[in-house]
């Protein structure tokens, strides 16, 4: 899968995509919504996984706008910070993962969201012999 990650950290934002791509799928890091817009014209993505608080939009507030840009690009929050009553309403339902992430938890988050996206697996057919009569 190919995930988007905004966070204007460097450090929490490249060990997210390290992270990520040793879990087997494409990172690709905004430092802000506006590389997050650039990167979304370039690319199509699986999942955004968004820093609640930076400088000039909230992670709820990137998603959103996200979600009005690429239809159906889920979104996920992520927070050091205890949620307030004014952050739970800020997230207005957006799923939100304590930082720092577990490592079985975005393991166990990315191998569920895979399968959605690719779908079940052909099933074979077995024990059918396939008979010309004439």
């Amino acid at each position: 899968m190919r995930i988007l990650i905004v966070d204007d950290d460097p450090i929490d934002a490249e060990s997210l995509a390290d992270l990520v791509e040793l879990l087997g799928h494409e990172a690709h890091v905004a430092r802000s919504h506006a590389d997050a817009a650039w990167l979304l014209d370039l690319f199509r993505f699986d999942l955004a996984l968004l820093d609640f608080d930076m400088p000039s939009r909230t992670g709820p507030e990137i998603a959103r706008w996200l979600a009005g840009h690429q239809r159906g690009l889920p979104s996920i929050i992520l927070s050091a910070h205890q949620h307030t009553r004014r952050r739970r309403e800020e997230l207005a339902g957006l799923p939100c993962l304590a930082k720092p992430v577990l490592v079985d938890t975005l393991s166990s988050l990315l191998a569920s969201l895979a399968r959605c996206v690719e779908g079940s697996p052909l099933v074979p057919r077995g024990g059918y012999s396939v008979v010309k009569y004439l």
